[in-house]
């Protein structure tokens, strides 16, 4: 469970916190409370006695469950709590102790709908608050990062566009206007790949008239057919240059498009996994910026390319490179919050994504040429790696790894530009925080097998599903807006603002609602639509668009929360690993996308099948998760937590003070400072070590 840490000075039974109280309070046992998170202005310096109440005669507490923690002067709209003796007196009653951070964190930021007494926090958050005006720049700046990212994802809708093309005039017949060679070449039977059977070599521009008019009398070998051999010509009134038309990407060569698409999938396959474990070795903020700077770099190199193998081998680098900066600032803007804005700042992080949509459209009707486009959309990116030298690492991650002196300076910046002042100890706090509960000995290895173990199984699997599901129907529908016919450059626009518009609602729902309802209602009606596409006729195209820009809304919702709730299956040590899992099953989903389109050759209604059952069965596997950030869930808990707690803390004045068992039994309060109601010292006699955090 997440726990609240409160510090106080070394004190011991001579003491009898006679410094504090200057004769004010008298002998005998004293009851700790813990008040509600009130926010009040701040008056002072903190103490120790301002948590301080006298209880009735006789009455004992029970201190195995609170862990005292002196919160400095930092108290403020933005950022930490601070108590006092009359929030104190109203959160708990006399002869029992009240700590509101039973709950774990996952629970405390589900209540998003709640008053700020609900936001978990920890001591990242106490010192800088939630959300400031620091976190909102940074939150902001990373934000952007998806731009750059999606533009290379989604490029290829307008690089690798399919246009009309038909066999080349050779060059000494090259005089012939384009629409006589392609009624002389070109019948109603032959296909793109083929012209009449006929010696072109020989002939010139006056006599090829006179050749075909011959042939026509003879029918049987006018419809003799051959292969172009001049190469193939396109329609460049709606697109220019593609990548397609440079590399001849038609006809005998036309399935190695898809091995084009696949590359780039298949390396952010790869880096939606591995980025993970890299961030995790060596920061965030230098794996964000790197990767950027690597996709910057591929992306201009892939505008000078003339190889389709290096063009290839270029789209896996980029892959691996933008995929890795999604997920990366993605983490990053995560870590830089915390409480309410956590889920909420995770959902909007994906907003971006649905507007480099409508700006890939804009580039790409100004630049028709694509290695124009290439140019354009790579620029964005590298004006953002500008930032790597002010770019924050996340506090959270240099917590964990012990780099206090990075972690001062970064939190004194941030209280500052928050208005907030950190405490003369705050140091020695974060360093009591950052050592491990067992005696500072390192935590065990997490490996992938553990998300396979049996307590976490059923999870795994269904989030591989609904994860598989998700990414295949968004990917299958984003990357193949041309396939649902009119114009592809105001499908993106439109795609691209029901998106937005839902990922702002999703937002609104989730603060009602929580995750996982909305997760099954936008699943179900994307797989339902997809279905009922099957069965629209062809030339009912607006009523075809409309269902896919309903599939889109939907599934770009789906999108935005997914990442969220897979967190929040898993404990706080399994989380990334979870999500890498996620993240994984999402990559094989990728690489299989570019030929789901292909099974049209087979029946025109397979696609969109198999992305409307995927979209369903992943819906309905959610039923036996439980939504861990669903209001419902969270009372739950704190009732069924709340009882135990209130049972183990109320006792009677013969007994002995009872701890309450936390995570761990070792790490029982009462088991390391053992008391006695019989002494009339009282608190002063638990003997907490100077400057130090009691973790349990």
């Amino acid at each position: 469970m997440m726990k609240r840490h409160y510090y106080v000075q070394k004190m011991n039974s001579q003491e009898r916190l006679a410094h504090e109280s200057a004769g004010t309070d008298t002998a005998g046992s004293y009851t700790v409370t813990v008040p509600s998170r009130v926010e009040v202005p701040p008056t002072g310096p903190a103490t120790f006695t301002s948590v301080l109440q006298l209880p009735p005669k006789a009455s004992t507490v029970d201190f195995g469950t609170v862990n005292i923690y002196q919160q400095p002067d930092r108290a403020g709209s933005k950022g930490g709590r601070m108590a006092s003796a009359a929030a104190a007196s109203n959160s708990a009653p006399c002869g029992k102790v009240h700590d509101p951070s039973f709950d774990d964190k996952s629970d405390n930021s589900s209540n998003l709908s709640a008053t700020a007494n609900d936001e978990d926090s920890d001591i990242i958050s106490e010192y800088i608050g939630h959300y400031g005006r620091w976190q909102f720049g940074w939150t902001f700046l990373l934000c952007l990062f998806q731009i750059p990212t999606t533009f290379h994802i989604f490029c290829l809708v307008f690089q690798a566009a399919q246009r009309d093309f038909w066999c080349a005039r050779p060059d000494h017949l090259a005089a012939i206007p384009l629409e006589l060679w392609r009624n002389l070449t070109q019948t109603a039977t032959a296909s793109q790949c083929s012209v009449r059977a006929a010696p072109y070599e020989h002939l010139t521009v006056d006599s090829i008239l006179d050749h075909f008019q011959r042939a026509a009398s003879n029918a049987s070998e006018g419809e003799l057919e051959m292969a172009c051999s001049s190469g193939y010509e396109y329609d460049d009134t709606v697109y220019g240059q593609t990548i397609i038309a440079e590399f001849g990407l038609v006809c005998d060569r036309a399935h190695l498009m898809s091995i084009v698409e696949m590359c780039f999938l298949a390396g952010a396959a790869l880096g939606s996994v591995g980025s993970g474990w890299i961030s995790d070795q060596f920061g965030r903020r230098h794996t964000l910026m790197g990767f950027a700077l690597l996709q910057g770099v591929t992306g201009f190199a892939l505008g000078f390319v003339t190889s389709l193998e290096l063009y290839m081998a270029l789209r896996v680098v980029i892959g691996f490179a933008s995929m890795s900066v999604a997920v990366v600032s993605f983490v990053l803007v995560v870590e830089l919050v915390s409480g309410r804005y956590r889920t909420i700042i995770g959902i909007l992080n994906i907003l971006p994504v649905a507007l480099a949509y409508i700006l890939a459209a804009g580039i790409a009707y100004v630049a028709r040429d694509w290695r124009t486009m290439q140019f354009a959309i790579t620029l964005p990116g590298l004006l953002l790696v500008t930032s790597w030298y002010w770019c924050p690492e996340s506090p959270r991650w240099l917590l964990a790894k012990g780099r206090l002196d990075e972690l001062c300076r970064l939190l004194e910046r941030a209280a500052s530009t928050n208005h907030l002042q950190l405490p003369a100890n705050y140091r020695k706090a974060l360093q009591a925080e950052g050592e491990d509960a067992n005696g500072g000995q390192p935590e065990a290895a997490i490996s992938v097998g553990d998300v396979f173990r049996r307590k976490f199984i059923r999870t795994t699997l269904v989030m591989i599903v609904v994860w598989f599901g998700i990414i295949l129907i968004y990917f299958g529908i984003t990357l193949h807006l041309s396939n649902l016919g009119g114009d592809i450059y105001l499908n993106t626009v439109i795609a691209g603002s029901v998106e937005a518009i839902a990922i702002c609602l999703s937002i609104v729902v989730v603060l009602k609602l929580g995750l996982r309802i909305n997760l099954f209602l936008y699943m179900v009606v994307a797989g339902l639509s997809c279905i009922v596409m099957n069965f629209v006729p062809d030339g009912n195209l607006w009523l075809i668009i409309t269902l896919a820009m309903v599939v889109k809304c939907c599934v770009g919702a789906c999108n935005a929360i997914i990442p969220t709730f897979t967190a929040y299956q898993y404990p706080t040590t399994m989380r990334n690993l979870g999500v890498g899992v996620g993240n994984f099953a999402a990559g094989v989903a990728l690489i299989i996308v570019p030929y789901l389109w292909l099974l049209e050759h087979v029946d025109q209604y397979l696609p969109m099948t198999i992305m409307g059952v995927f979209s369903i069965v992943g819906a309905l596997s959610l039923a036996i998760l439980k939504d861990k950030l669903s209001p419902k869930y969270r009372q739950r808990r704190q009732a069924k937590q709340a009882s135990i707690y209130q049972n183990a803390a109320t006792i009677n004045g013969t007994k002995h003070h009872a701890a309450l068992e936390n995570d761990d039994p070792k790490r029982r309060l009462g088991s390391h400072f053992p008391h006695s109601t019989d002494d009339g010292a009282g608190i002063s006699n638990i003997g907490f070590a100077q400057n130090e955090s009691i973790f349990l």
